[in-house]
């Protein structure tokens, strides 16, 4: 299997993080969020270990020693039913099998287990979250794994078995948890300095992959979502135009919404197309989108519409902004060329009006001449 098909999902599990004072935190729908972000080859943007708090052992694991950094797990896929092909009704089970590969050169114990995420300040990065209050979109009860525990060889991949219970009174709409894995290491080891102890933890949570689970209860739910301030920068001398805007989900699962924006010019003819980044936008969350019109050039006043379909039913969300895009220094300079030609035709004109004004001027004055000396003539030949 190639490697750019493995990915590593390092979460930042924040022992003190999620033992915060209030729980009630964990219960606001608002933090539940999209996924790791990947890069385009579907390598996991992770933390840096210096930035992980450390986690315990389960009292039960051996003592070892702490691992170098050489260790490398990846779970695949890092994302599982985000396109919601992973459902059941009330009351069923359903089975379905995720990966783990270690890409070492040892051997490596490790454990796996399920649990719920909130979502980082970031707005994207999933926070595993260990405190055991329900919520309207917790799975990680329902999750059963097998094995929990299990030893992969150097450079080999294993299975996880991955056993949803939905229980019969189970709220139709999205459920969302991760699945870990971790390496099998003590935080203690026997006769370890503080500064060992920092190490193993460090190295433990360093090593932390996993796979996150987009589960869909089967039933009648409600799909609702909204386009927010959607703006283009109100004027331009010249592109790209940027845009922004925010998609709002009152859903009762994420979406994954398709965007386009259609450009018109003053006389409302189409001049392009843009098509958005599709994105996934948990309940109750709002997400924002940055785009840009690519266009350098343009003159006018421009009509920008956004159209978005969303949801099971295809519903349609639509928005509109103006904007100007006047490259006011090509202008000027055109304009400061173009007075100049003008004013030279009209010296030019001007010069030659003269110029024949003068002509005409001599023309009579030699005409009188030749008048006035005929009339002496006749004087002369009358006497």
């Amino acid at each position: 299997m190639k490697t750019a098909q493995l990915t590593s999902i390092k979460l930042a599990a924040l022992g003190g993080f999620v033992a915060i004072s209030s729980v009630s935190q964990f219960m606001i729908p608002r933090v539940w969020a999209q996924t790791t972000p990947t890069t385009e080859s579907g390598e996991v943007i992770s933390q840096p270990a210096s930035e992980l708090a450390p986690v315990s052992a389960p009292a039960d694991e051996p003592e070892m020693e702490v691992p170098d950094d050489s260790i490398t797990l990846s779970a695949i896929p890092p994302r599982l039913g985000d396109d919601r092909d992973l459902k059941a009704k009330p009351g069923e089970t359903i089975q379905n099998t995720i990966r783990v590969r270690n890409s070492s050169d040892s051997p490596i114990t490790i454990n796996s287990f399920a649990q719920d995420f909130i979502v980082g300040e970031d707005g994207i990065t999933p926070i595993p979250v260990s405190d055991e209050t329900s919520n309207r979109w917790s799975l990680a009860d329902w999750v059963t794994l097998s094995p929990e525990r299990q030893t992969i060889p150097a450079n080999t991949t294993q299975n996880v078995t991955i056993l949803i219970s939905v229980p019969d009174d189970a709220l139709p709409g999205g459920h969302y948890a991760m699945v870990l894995h971790e390496p099998s290491i003590a935080s203690i080891p026997v006769g370890g300095s503080a500064e060992a102890v920092a190490q193993a933890s460090a190295a433990r949570v360093a090593q932390r992959v996993g796979t996150l689970v987009y589960f869909f209860v089967d039933g009648p739910i409600n799909e609702e979502a909204f386009v927010r301030n959607f703006q283009f920068q109100n004027f331009s001398e010249y592109g790209p135009v940027p845009f922004n805007f925010s998609v709002e989900n009152m859903s009762d699962i994420h979406i994954k919404p398709r965007v386009t924006v259609d450009i018109f010019n003053l006389f409302g003819r189409k001049v392009d197309t843009i098509n958005v980044e599709d994105k996934n936008v948990f309940p109750l969350m709002s997400r924002k989108y940055d785009g840009q019109w690519d266009r350098v050039w343009g003159i006018g006043l421009y009509n920008a519409k956004l159209t978005m379909s969303f949801g099971q039913q295809g519903q349609i969300v639509m928005a509109s902004d103006q904007f100007w895009l006047i490259p006011y220094k090509l202008v000027i300079a055109a304009g400061v060329i173009i007075l100049t030609i003008l004013a030279v035709i009209i010296l030019i004109r001007r010069h030659l009006i003269h110029r024949s004004t003068n002509e005409q001027a001599k023309i009579e004055m030699l005409e009188q001449k030749l008048q006035d000396m005929e009339q002496e003539k006749l004087k002369k030949f009358d006497k």
